[in-house]
């Protein structure tokens, strides 16, 4: 079985405007999830109170502390991220017909953004922010992170359409698709474990650790604990795992691919030498951002990696099927 992402041909001469926009899209979505950490992990998610989108009820909020000043500038740069993306959709939307391939993936981006903001909007709203440790929380939490990894592969698709990347059909019975998609499958399981354990490293080491409502307290602080414990071992386990993946994959494929698996085995040893620095130090709020940063990098690597292979192999298919035909 197989999916095609696109019935149109790929685009020979991509925009100049439109790739450095997509681009800087991508890099702007980094900023906006890095910029998310920063409001958890100094405790500023109630920077504006319970309310969303304006802050303390104000559309131009009275910047009061530096927990306001913190929230309305991850608010101002997610809607800055909105702007981009609108932008892009309006050029896009008027160089390229309906059912083009780089259309379709600013619209998923832009679908994805919205569930992004609404999930982020869900924590002010239902006050799933500073030291509340409901169970609530816990899944959302993780639920918020695969959406953002999500968001990010689609800016990601963006860029890479929009630098020519060629459209490609996905073969769910192949192996490699199967060994791609166990590697993201690790990617995100490491993702939501960690986020988990940023939040216990949060209320944990900062002794802030409350009782939300009655008896929540000892599942959620049991939960907590226990995440600390396992993302560790979940990282190393699982980077392992990808490291040997990505050789697999990219063996014999094309050169940028084979660049491309180099340095996300490189960034994979980066992430463990952070990550046992953050332990060691007892994570200090520049290491976790640092961390995250990375791990985002790593993300955006190998789905780079994953749309290159799909492409490669909808050439050689089509390739095949040209030849097939002139015989």
């Amino acid at each position: 079985m197989s999916y095609d992402l696109d019935m149109a041909p790929p685009v020979t001469q991509p925009d100049n405007r439109i790739r450095v926009l997509a681009w800087s899209m991508l890099w702007l979505t980094v900023a906006v999830v890095v910029g998310g950490a920063l409001v958890r992990a100094t405790d500023s998610g109630a920077g504006c109170g319970e309310t969303w989108p304006i802050c303390g009820g104000q559309l131009i909020p009275n910047i009061g502390t530096h927990h306001t000043a913190i929230e309305v500038s991850h608010r101002l740069t997610t809607g800055l991220l909105g702007i981009v993306l609108v932008l892009l959709f309006l050029l896009v939307r008027r160089q390229y017909p309906r059912t083009h391939h780089l259309r379709r993936a600013v619209f998923g981006a832009g679908v994805l953004l919205i569930i992004e903001s609404l999930l982020g909007a869900s924590l002010v709203l239902f006050g799933w922010v500073e030291y509340d440790a409901s169970i609530a929380r816990l899944i959302v939490v993780p639920v918020h992170l695969i959406n953002t990894f999500l968001l990010v592969a689609s800016m990601a698709l963006v860029a890479y359409f929009a630098s020519g990347g060629r459209p490609f059909r996905v073969d769910l019975s192949s192996i490699r698709t199967k060994a791609i998609a166990s590697a993201l499958g690790i990617v995100l399981v490491i993702g939501a474990t960690g986020a988990l354990n940023a939040l216990a490293d949060t209320l944990i080491l900062s002794g802030h650790l409350r009782e939300p409502v009655p008896g929540e307290l000892l599942v959620s602080e049991a939960v907590l604990r226990q995440v600390r414990t396992i993302h560790p071992f979940t990282a190393i386990i699982g980077g392992l795992a990808l490291f040997m993946l990505v050789r697999y994959l990219t063996a014999g494929a094309e050169r940028r691919v084979r660049f491309l698996g180099f340095a996300v085995q490189g960034v994979i040893w980066l992430q463990f030498i952070l990550g046992l620095t953050n332990i060691a130090l007892e994570v200090p709020l520049e290491i976790q951002l640092v961390h995250l940063f990375v791990a985002d990098v790593l993300w955006i690597l190998f789905v780079l990696i994953a749309f290159n292979l799909f492409g490669e192999t909808s050439s050689e298919v089509e390739g095949a099927m040209s030849r097939a035909g002139t015989t």
